[in-house]
């Protein structure tokens, strides 16, 4: 059987592998931690796969990765990856798209129903000694009010891909209203599952719940700070399973402190290994998990065949599952042969 090279990248040692796919499918493994691009250039150069998480792979490593097809990105944040220089050398990049959105969408419902009922915090002042009676009134007068039915509320998806959508049937299933805002989505999408295509500000406005769901950019750093928190309602939530640099913790802070928003639920955070230190820890009405919203039995088993069945794509004469820069079709074919298309 012809062996293919494939290099992982990675400093991570907890990154699910399993050699004896690697050997199933022909394929030599070898895992070589870089730090510089040197080191990915000295380790990569003879490898048809490299996977990388997290370690840059920029246009100077690129230019040197002759015999590379496909950069596989363990995470499914690629920015790390220069996209244009894999693109015009022929190289494919790909990710594990997809594996999750079940999993986020059913975690960011999870927090909305937090957020609307109060469901931590109400478990935080029972394991406190607390509990609801009309002799001892705090938790009915200080912690549920204000409280909503979901029922008629309106949920705002910022970003339409895989997670919104999935979040469509739960919110209606509520009785919630949907609208949502991505110009790279295209109307008849928008329509077939029955939500409402509105403009980013009509969304932060009109919003009960205003959930992130888009790809992050260096534009979109921050895309949530003050000047939006002051448009939201002063009962309305944000909602964040996607990246912790969409928004301005400092602003969040102010803005949940002086009331300009009821409150968050959070999946992530800008900074996520230095959280004891995070001033939105002091708020109760703001919920953070640890980055978990990916998670489920059925997700991990996704993740971590998705490199072997990716690279065995490759092997066999077609394109990977989650293929981020459809561009490169062309010159790839040009490059390295005609590909069987799905």
């Amino acid at each position: 059987m012809e062996k293919h090279k494939t290099v992982m990248i990675v400093n991570n040692a907890l990154v699910p592998h399993n050699k004896g796919e690697y050997t199933r499918i022909g394929v030599d493994f070898v895992t070589i931690p870089c730090e510089t691009e040197n080191d990915i250039i000295e380790a990569a150069r003879d490898a048809e796969f490299v996977i990388t998480m997290m370690t840059p792979v920029t246009k100077k490593v690129i230019e040197k990765l002759e015999k590379c097809k496909m950069i596989y990105n363990l995470g499914t944040g690629y920015e790390a990856i220069d996209l244009e220089a894999a693109t015009e050398k022929g190289i494919c990049v790909s990710f594990p798209g997809g594996y999750c959105s079940l999993e986020v969408a059913e975690h960011a419902m999870g927090l909305i129903m937090d957020c609307a009922r109060k469901i931590c915090r109400l478990d935080r002042a029972v394991r406190a000694g607390k509990w609801d009676s009309y002799e001892k009134k705090e938790i009915r007068t200080q912690i549920m009010p204000p409280m909503f039915q979901l029922k008629g509320q309106v949920v705002g998806l910022i970003g339409f891909g895989r997670i919104a959508q999935n979040i469509v049937p739960m919110a209606k299933g509520f009785g919630m209203k949907v609208v949502a805002y991505d110009p790279y989505v295209p109307s008849d999408v928008f329509k077939k599952l029955g939500v409402e295509e509105v403009t980013i500000d009509c969304l932060i406005e009109s919003s009960d719940f205003v959930s992130v769901h888009a790809a992050f950019t260096s534009d979109s750093k921050h895309m949530f700070n003050m000047e939006q928190f002051k448009k939201m309602k002063n009962t309305a939530y944000l909602i964040n399973c996607a990246r912790g640099d969409f928004i301005d913790e400092k602003a969040l802070y102010t803005a949940v402190k002086k009331g300009e928003i009821a409150g968050a639920g959070l999946d992530v955070l800008q900074k996520e290994e230095v959280l004891p230190d995070n001033p939105l820890l002091e708020l109760e009405s703001v919920t953070i998990t640890p980055h978990a919203a990916y998670y489920s039995m059925e997700s991990r088993e996704k993740y971590a065949m998705r490199p072997y069945e990716d690279i065995s794509l490759v092997i066999g004469g077609s394109w990977p599952k989650a293929l981020i820069n459809p561009k490169v079709k062309e010159t790839y074919i040009n490059k390295w042969g005609l590909v069987k298309e799905k």
